[in-house]
């Protein structure tokens, strides 16, 4: 090797995880433009989807409403949109796996891949969980004022921010456990100090579910109560994958 040749380390320089990262971030943004690009060509059947928990409600024979001319157009590229982000979450969650990956050593890797299929489990978890629940009895709770002096006429583009909102929320929220157990795998945080604080994990619950969701009661003890159990699902986990499995705390 001549003496002005880098020697081959098998490490990458900061260039070269520049342009790694630039790589992965361009295919995630490919694979989410295909997502979005499918989602859109099934428009309809997902706008019907997402129309569906309020139109139970609603009373019989009312439907929502568009006030602008350009409403319903972008209503329906804000739905494909997001729809389309999730479909592609496998293939942009494996692209930050693959980023990943270098780094870790072998028995890490090895976990990384259920790791990444958690994270999209989870991900339609805390989704379905606020289309199936939260969203119903959130809408419920809101139509239930209506009376004869007050009908309700939903724009569908402020029910759509609402209820794709409330569903963002949920998923996120439910991704609670894989941040716990990272932080935890970086030492910036310990089971048994989590364990003993519980107090104020129970308090930035209902912080967050009151941020994070419309000034009702039923969403906010919702998502505050979601977001407790995956604090004790994480204190389980993180427990078990300990090197001895016990917990001071």
């Amino acid at each position: 090797m001549r003496p002005d040749q880098p020697a081959q380390t098998g490490e990458m320089t900061f260039i070269g995880h520049l342009a790694e990262l630039r790589s992965r971030l361009i295919k995630s943004l490919l694979g989410v433009a295909a997502g979005c690009l499918a989602a859109w060509n099934l428009a309809e059947p997902v706008l019907g989807l997402v129309l569906k928990p309020v139109l139970k409600v609603l009373p019989e024979g009312q439907s929502l409403i568009f006030t602008g001319l350009q409403d319903a157009f972008l209503i329906t590229l804000k739905v494909s949109l997001w729809a389309g982000v999730m479909l592609s979450a496998p293939w942009w969650l494996y692209q930050v796996w693959a980023f990943v990956a270098p780094a870790l050593r072998p028995g890490e890797k090895k976990m990384a891949g259920p790791l990444a299929a958690l994270a999209f489990g989870l991900l339609l978890a805390g989704a379905a969980f606020a289309y199936f629940l939260a969203l119903p009895l959130a809408f419920r709770f809101f139509i239930g004022f209506s009376s004869e002096v007050l009908t309700p006429l939903l724009a569908v583009d402020r029910y759509c921010s609402l209820a794709l909102s409330l569903i963002l929320a949920f998923a996120l929220a439910f991704q609670l456990p894989l941040a716990l157990m990272f932080l935890e795998r970086l030492g910036l945080i310990e089971a048994a100090t989590l364990r003993r604080h519980r107090r104020y994990a129970i308090l930035l619950a209902f912080v967050l579910a009151a941020v994070l969701t419309p000034p009702d009661v039923v969403s906010q003890v919702l998502l505050a109560g979601a977001l407790l159990l995956l604090y004790e699902l994480s204190l389980l986990l993180m427990k078990r994958q300990s090197p001895s499995g016990e917990d001071p705390g």
